[in-house]
């Protein structure tokens, strides 16, 4: 359990990976200026072509968001907040109703929870702290993905679902715990982030000997919102624990009221975790 808070308070006081790693304030940099920024790892000889091609595709992503950012006045989400041991029992689990309303509000209401008080407390309802506080200051922009933050250079293409993306590799340009390095999907058509996944830069402690983590998105009436987050973390001794966040049941600028209702599958989830 020790460990578990530890991790956590690391990740608030780091990278704060969970809510923090998007393009929420990027700069609309012209596409000449992000051609100076983006120093792309290729070889010597390859064309000015590739170098372009990332620049490019960093500047849709820009205005995608800036797009997205500029429609979306309110949202509700049902969230699920769990952490495991490496013997995959759950700890804690706590299911919250979270709102959020333009240009800089989120609200949290937990609905249920089970497990450690402890764990609850100081580790999910410190993370909905820190992001209520993000949102209001419209995030750090040091924590943000920039071409002033990485080295970006584009792997080629996959598929995720039925989305054709282009996969990116972000380097960071420092050691530090609030940068990563770790692949982005971005998909062909959007120009939307679809998937993270990577490590931490730096090891916030001398016990954690790595963070991992993945963050998965998912379109829903054109807006592309977070599916999932996960986050591994391989403390020396204590062996590897995983916070989880699920995201269901989005409500997107809907009027009047929200009334998030839990699925049947988080309410199990709730009452049926392992002990």
């Amino acid at each position: 359990m020790r460990s578990a808070v530890v991790v956590i308070k690391r990740f608030l006081a780091g990278v704060s990976l969970l809510g923090t790693m998007s393009i929420g304030a990027l700069p609309s940099y012209p596409c000449e200026t992000i051609v100076k920024l983006a120093v792309t790892a290729v070889p010597v000889d390859s064309s000015a072509r590739a170098q372009y091609g990332t620049a490019d595709l960093f500047s849709r992503l820009i205005e995608r968001h800036h797009w997205q950012a500029s429609r979306l006045d309110r949202l509700s989400v049902v969230r699920t907040y769990k952490v495991e041991n490496d013997k995959e029992k759950t700890l804690a689990l706590e299911v919250v109703v979270m709102e959020y309303r333009a240009p800089g509000t989120k609200t949290f209401t937990p609905t249920s929870g089970k497990g450690s008080g402890f764990i609850r407390h100081h580790v999910f309802q410190r993370l909905m702290q820190a992001e209520a506080k993000r949102a209001r200051a419209n995030k750090d922009p040091d924590s943000l993905i920039t071409p002033e933050n990485y080295t970006l250079e584009i792997l080629g293409k996959d598929r995720i679902g039925s989305f054709d993306c282009s996969v990116v590799h972000a380097i960071p340009k420092r050691k530090e715990t609030d940068l990563f390095e770790g692949k982005i999907w971005i998909d062909n058509q959007d120009f939307a982030i679809v998937k993270i996944s990577g490590h931490l830069a730096k090891s916030p402690s001398f016990w954690i000997k790595q963070v991992d983590f993945v963050r998965d998105y998912q379109k829903i009436d054109g807006f592309w919102l977070l599916s999932r987050e996960e986050a591994v973390s391989a403390v020396r001794i204590y062996g590897k624990e995983t916070l989880t966040i699920d995201y269901q049941n989005y409500t997107v600028n809907g009027a009047g009221a929200v009334q998030a209702l839990l699925t049947s599958s988080q309410a199990r989830a709730v009452r049926g975790w392992r002990e």
